[in-house]
């Protein structure tokens, strides 16, 4: 997805608050312009997901992040999901065998439905020729961020990227902490609500992820600080052990979503509790993004929503991206841009009809001016054609402003995206000795296409394609007769056809 923004939102969504960052690009250098947390209305949950998203909506709204008609990119992080997110290793580097292979075991994964499922992966950045290609994989349920891309849009933010937030998190502190760093081992954690992601770079090689939930209840005789901890030491007792590895020496960075300030608070307890003294353990501020900062709100400062807008900005560091942009969301925007390039093309021909039809009144003036002057019976026929011609080019234009106001209509009834794909599949079917002048439609499920063709033939191979299209479920010859304007064989015809639903 290639991007070229100069400004772009990042939107952090945890359990109860909202995290808002707005970058800007300048040449290489990523700008800090404006840094909130705002309380939310209600809290994100899976139980009443619509309404949830609506008042997150209505709160950004209320925070004015895009003036009157501005439309702003952001990047999107919601809560815990992706239900799915894991380091696969394919067994074989054919692309196709590939992508099955990720999709069977994505069906294997018992949380997720088995339909309306959004998936993406990437490739991992430091395969060795001899080992299997790793990927990262996510996956989720796709209607509740089809709820929150419409929700946003309606107050002027376009979501163009939405992914897990230890991914955003990864980019945004990987040029400082890891990249920079590479001669070490690298732990980055995040603690978002009850969710605890771990991830090992050992030097700049992505090598390991973990996810874990706690406990529902997190009483103080057992602190999330304590299950950190266990994981960890898991991981360096893991590596010292079992793992060869020729980085010297160990680096932890926490960040702690929606209490930036608890991140400092957990890394001097860890250091307590793992009683490493070599290991360095530290929070990640906006000092390990690489990030200018121009504002003095860093306080509220969320290095997940940096992340996420840094990567429609074109910094990726890490080349590690996930996308989870609902199919539904994608074909919409498609659709519309379909639509776009109808309206425009008829506003063209609508334009050069008019330049036409000035010229041809400017000579019918001048031609009556020397008819004026030279009674000529010929003449005088030579300015009844024009005048003929004139009458046809006009109702020409008439019908085409009819046909421009049918588009109005279907795009204030909503249905214009399917009308989109059915004015060019007609397009791409009609035979090039068949010419197509009306479509019409009285009601959505039936149209009526009227227009010219060299012959019989032609017309039938014309309704032998309409009866392949996948939006058509019934063709039939409403008419056909020779046209007594063009002789040669030239025949009118009528066709009519059912929508499929």
């Amino acid at each position: 997805m290639a991007q070229n923004h100069k400004k772009a939102i990042g939107i952090d969504v945890c359990r109860n608050f909202v995290n808002i960052v707005r970058l800007e690009r300048n040449g290489t250098d990523i700008i800090l312009t404006e840094s909130r947390q705002v309380p939310l209305e209600k809290e994100i949950s899976n139980s009443d997901t619509a309404l949830a998203f609506k008042l997150l909506a209505n709160t950004l709204k209320h925070m004015k992040l895009t003036a009157h008609l501005e439309h702003f990119p952001a990047g999107l992080c919601v809560c815990a999901w992706p239900e799915l997110l894991q380091i696969l290793k394919l067994p074989d580097t054919a692309p196709h065998a590939g992508i099955k292979f990720i999709q069977d075991e994505i069906r294997q994964y018992a949380v997720l439905p088995l339909k309306n499922v959004q998936t993406d992966y990437c490739v991992l950045p430091g395969n060795t020729s001899s080992e299997n290609k790793r990927v990262l994989v996510g996956a989720c349920q796709a209607e509740r961020f089809s709820i929150a891309v419409k929700e946003l849009e309606k107050i002027q933010i376009d979501v163009d990227l939405i992914e897990p937030a230890i991914i955003s998190l990864i980019r945004a502190c990987y040029k400082k902490t890891i990249k920079q760093e590479e001669h070490k081992n690298s732990i980055i954690i995040l603690l978002r609500d009850d969710v605890i992601n771990l991830c090992v770079f050992s030097g700049n090689k992505f090598d390991f992820l973990r996810t874990k939930k706690l406990d529902a209840v997190n009483s103080e005789d057992n602190p999330a600080i304590d299950t950190i901890a266990e994981q960890v030491d898991s991981i360096l007792q893991f590596y010292e052990l079992e793992k060869i590895s020729q980085q010297n020496g160990w680096q932890i960075f926490i960040n702690c979503c929606p209490d930036w300030s608890q991140s400092s608070q957990i890394s001097e307890q860890l250091t307590k509790l793992l009683q490493r003294p070599k290991i360095e353990i530290n929070a990640i501020g906006p000092e390990y993004t690489g990030i200018t900062t121009n504002t003095s709100g860093v306080n509220d400062f969320s290095p997940v929503a940096a992340g996420a807008a840094m990567k429609l900005l074109d910094r990726n560091d890490s080349q590690i991206s996930i996308n989870l942009i609902p199919q539904e969301i994608s074909e919409i925007r498609k659709s519309y841009k379909h639509f776009l390039m109808i309206i425009n093309t008829a506003a063209v021909i609508l334009m050069l009809l008019f330049l036409h039809i000035a010229h041809l009144s400017i000579k019918t003036t001048e031609a009556r001016t020397e008819i004026s002057k030279d009674s000529n019976p010929e003449k005088q026929a030579d300015i009844q054609q024009l005048a003929r011609i004139q009458e046809d080019v006009n109702s020409h234009t008439v019908q085409i402003l009819k046909n421009i106001n049918s588009l109005k209509e279907i795009n204030n009834e909503s249905t214009w995206n399917n009308w989109a794909y059915i004015l060019v599949d007609i397009s791409n079917r009609a035979p090039e000795t068949v010419q197509v002048h009306n479509v019409n439609s009285r009601n959505p499920a039936a149209m009526k296409i009227e227009g010219i063709s060299v012959n019989y033939a032609a017309v039938n191979e014309f309704v032998e394609k309409l009866a392949q299209s996948k939006f058509i479920t019934s063709v039939q010859i409403a008419d056909i007769k020779q046209n007594m304007q063009y002789g040669n064989g030239i025949v009118d015809y009528a066709i009519n056809c059912v929508l499929a639903d």
